[in-house]
């Protein structure tokens, strides 16, 4: 039978030599065969003879349900499924040429723009630079490099851990809100090894991207959910070339331009964020064919904010639109 009390955490499972499937829940249990649910959607059934391979593993409660829920999420329909199509997004009524134009009216010079170097990432000895891109790329790579992090773990230095991702929350500009510092900062003490273990994984670990995210957002266990700025903060900072800071109202209207249709949560999660990804990555491209040069993904995201802002499509464009607040 499958688990499906509300009431109680499903237990998890893995795989004793497949740990890139991820974590299961059971799905169905009958005589002659265990049905699993794994993270990235995918039913995958087992004979008793290979019962002994699925493990069930220890986690959290909250962590447990959610696993549950990303799984069940990323769920293909059942064959003759009833559930309704969504009606597609409409797309922002601005197009990619129109960003750029408009990005060269802010920044002549583009990604090079003395002005844009001084506003977004920060020369050393000016003012305020401390606080920019360069600097919290540079403090994030030697704070939490392997080897440091490795260490601090090793030494069960989980406070200093956790005090490490605050400042660099509240030490980029830009980036996340205060009030979202300081529910991480608020994180009862029990859970900061939680933190520290699934960071360290995030960031280092062998497992499939898309399951060490997911298990990075289920231990930012903090009041009112883990949001996208919080969540895509760190990563984006330590590969800054290769992973994306998400503020999702931006990124929704760019995937839609791009004619990506994002599979967006409010909750993060590793569906949603590589599609945000893909994103990303397609408008770096386009920028380097209409002659612009983004160092990294920070460009390609200060560019989007720029870009598609109600201001900014107002004033590139003449239509009025509003915005959501970003999560």
């Amino acid at each position: 039978m499958p688990e499906t009390n509300p009431s109680v955490a499903p237990r998890v499972f893995e795989h004793t030599s497949r740990k890139d499937w991820g974590r299961s829940v059971l799905l169905l249990e009958i005589p002659d065969r265990r049905t699993f649910l794994f993270e990235d959607g995918a039913e995958r059934s087992f004979r008793p003879d290979y019962w002994d391979k699925m493990e069930i593993i220890e986690v959290l409660g909250n962590e447990a349900v959610r696993i549950d829920r990303i799984a069940r999420r990323n769920q293909a329909p059942a064959p003759g499924s009833t559930r309704k199509s969504k009606v597609p997004p409409k797309k922002p009524d601005i197009t990619f040429e129109q960003q750029v134009a408009y990005f060269m009216q802010l920044y002549p010079v583009g990604f090079e723009d003395e002005a844009y170097v001084k506003a977004e990432r920060g020369e050393v000895g000016n003012k305020g630079a401390e606080k920019l891109k360069n600097a919290a790329i540079e403090r994030a790579e030697d704070l939490l490099g392997q080897k440091n992090l490795d260490e601090l773990i090793g030494n069960a230095s989980f406070e200093e851990i956790h005090q490490t991702i605050y400042e660099l929350l509240t030490n980029t500009k830009g980036t996340t809100q205060k009030a979202e510092a300081t529910r991480f900062k608020n994180l009862p003490e029990e859970t900061h090894e939680t933190v520290a273990l699934a960071l360290r994984e995030l960031l280092y670990g062998d497992r499939a991207y898309p399951v060490r995210f997911d298990s990075f957002v289920a231990a930012l266990d903090v009041e009112d959910g883990a949001t996208w700025p919080l969540s895509t903060l760190l990563h984006a900072l330590v590969y800054p070339s290769d992973h994306l800071f998400v503020k999702p109202t931006f990124f929704k209207k760019q995937a839609l331009i791009l004619d990506v249709d994002p599979k967006y949560d409010t909750t993060p999660n590793a569906t949603t964020y590589t599609q945000f990804l893909e994103t990303a990555k397609k408008t770096m491209e386009l920028l380097q064919k209409a002659g612009q040069r983004p160092h990294d993904l920070w460009d390609v995201h200060v560019f989007v904010c720029k870009t598609l802002s109600p201001k900014a499509i107002r004033e590139a464009t003449g239509v009025d639109v509003t915005d959501a607040d970003d999560q």
